[in-house]
């Protein structure tokens, strides 16, 4: 018998029974109930918002009815660590007797249901690339993801590729995601989701061709909580309180930056005068993205980040020369770099060395012990409100932030408030597996102002023998046209921020 044919064998007698019935569960009305009718066809569904808002439970009820309904199917239900797997989901199995009312065995020590129409419900955990590479020949007819934005982004992209059917009359349902807000996938479920579907007003198509569908939860989506619980919500604080009892994607439990506003610190280009000094921050990257932040500094120290660069696969000789293009007739004090771009690679010559090459000399950013949290800190005082600037003050407003942002830096507008804190380690570090590309090169850039370029200042023209020791420099050095002993430099008379070629080497 062909696989078409035992599915149909398979389907004799069960058809009669609402799998929901015999299970003891009734939706609630609102947007589980929108969850639960969707078509069973190829979709990625994502339920997000409100704790309490019955969105694993929808899961659950889908992933066991669609298990039901389609004999042979492979279903896997996924969370980030086993422990969470096993305080969430099994225990909620176990509450409807793992499924046994339609013709389903649990077996403990694999974590399956199955059922007597030959679907298997598999419940599993992915935290890292390794975890999901078990699974590398798996077959996955239904994918089910809760608390989604626990879970690293690269390990769900890993997920989806295994999302397909290669069996006659078994359906490939696409996946089905439940979440809050927050978290270390919070930044591209709420672009990919929540922004892109207009928080749920219409639906898209993903590049596969998927219908993607966004479905907001609130807790008065599950009356069966009652007051009590909405009450303990109600005295959170104020960040806690916005994501888990309405469920707002602007800010989230664990957000690192909830200082953020879109309306108070993106600005809409604006001259910067020539004389206020402009630095830029570097945060080196290949394969992850390479981000370039440029920043004017006005009178009374705030500061006017104007311009971004942010790409991936770009060699390092590239990175330089758009970098030099960009800041054509500019005047660019000092570019704060990320340190590990002076570390030797094996044979290839260190990246800050290409760099200069190429005429962008940069100065490391310094990461001693206890920089990042510095920068970190430097960050959130550069996100506080001031008195407000001229431009401001001219709207009417009596403060601003002493960090404005032009629209033009759109990935650090993205990631900055997305950013979540560390989970292991210091609380007042970032999560370093977040997109922290951009906010890294801020970093870098605000914890050194008020300096310049770093390079060696000499009374006297070095003996012959202490030339050796200046190479360690590189061949190409900053200049500064103000300084009138710089004989070496005369003829041409670079502007601030240029380079020129070193005496010493």
């Amino acid at each position: 018998m062909d696989a078409l044919g035992l599915a149909a064998d398979r389907l004799e007698g069960i058809g009669d029974i609402d799998p929901f019935d015999a299970l003891g569960f009734t939706p609630n009305p609102g947007p589980q109930s929108t969850f639960l009718s969707l078509p069973d066809t190829n979709t990625d569904v994502l339920y997000g918002g409100a704790a309490g808002g019955s969105k694993s439970t929808s899961l659950l009820m889908y992933g066991l009815r669609s298990c039901y309904r389609f004999p042979g199917l492979q279903a896997f239900w996924f969370r980030r660590s086993f422990p969470e797997l096993e305080q969430s989901v099994l225990r909620m199995l176990a509450r409807y007797n793992y499924a046994r009312a339609i013709g389903a065995r649990y077996n403990g020590s694999t974590h399956e249901l199955r059922f007597a129409n030959g679907s298997v419900f598999t419940f599993g955990h992915a935290k890292n690339i390794s975890e999901v590479s078990a699974l590398q020949s798996a077959e996955i007819n239904l994918l089910l993801i809760d608390e989604r934005t626990t879970i690293p982004p690269d390990v769900v992209d890993q997920l989806y590729v295994r999302v397909r059917s290669g069996v006659a009359g078994v359906p490939c349902l696409g996946i089905r995601s439940a979440t809050n807000p927050g978290g270390i996938g919070h930044s591209r479920v709420r672009k990919e989701y929540v922004d892109a579907t207009g928080h749920g007003e219409r639906d898209i198509e993903d590049a596969n061709g998927r219908k993607r569908i966004f479905i907001q939860a609130r807790v008065s989506d599950t009356p069966q909580l009652g007051d009590e619980y909405k009450r303990n919500l109600q005295g959170l604080d104020e960040k806690l309180r916005k994501a888990f009892l309405d469920g707002d994607w602007g800010v989230f439990a664990g957000q690192a930056f909830s200082e953020w506003r879109y309306d108070r610190h993106v600005v809409q280009p604006v001259e910067l005068p020539a004389t206020w000094k402009r630095y830029a921050g570097i945060d080196w990257g290949y394969t992850a993205p390479w981000a370039v932040l440029w920043a004017a500094v006005d009178e009374d120290d705030r500061v006017w980040l104007y311009r971004e660069l942010y790409s991936t696969q770009v060699a390092e000789s590239d990175q330089a020369q758009r970098i030099v293009a960009a800041e054509q007739d500019e005047n660019v004090v000092a570019r704060y770099a990320d340190d590990a771009m002076w570390a030797s690679r094996g044979e290839a010559k260190p990246i800050a060395t290409v760099y200069t090459e190429n005429g962008a000399h940069l100065t490391a950013a310094g990461k001693g012990p206890g920089s990042r949290i510095s920068g970190w800190q430097r960050v959130h005082s550069f996100l506080q409100e001031a008195p407000a600037c001229a431009h401001h003050r001219a709207m009417g407003w009596e403060t601003c932030p002493r960090l404005h942002v032009f629209p033009q830096a759109e990935n650090l507008i993205r990631t900055l408030p997305a950013l979540p804190h560390a989970t292991v380690g210091n609380p007042e570090d970032i999560d370093t597996k977040a997109e922290d590309h951009a906010p890294d090169a801020l970093r870098y850039l605000l914890i050194n102002l008020g300096g310049g370029p770093q390079f060696p200042i000499l009374d006297v023209a070095p003996a012959a023998q202490e030339t050796a020791a200046l190479q360690a420099f590189g061949s190409t050095m900053a200049v500064h046209r103000d300084d009138p002993t710089a004989d070496w430099w005369d003829d041409d008379k670079p502007a601030r921020g240029a380079t020129a070629l070193s005496p010493f080497v």
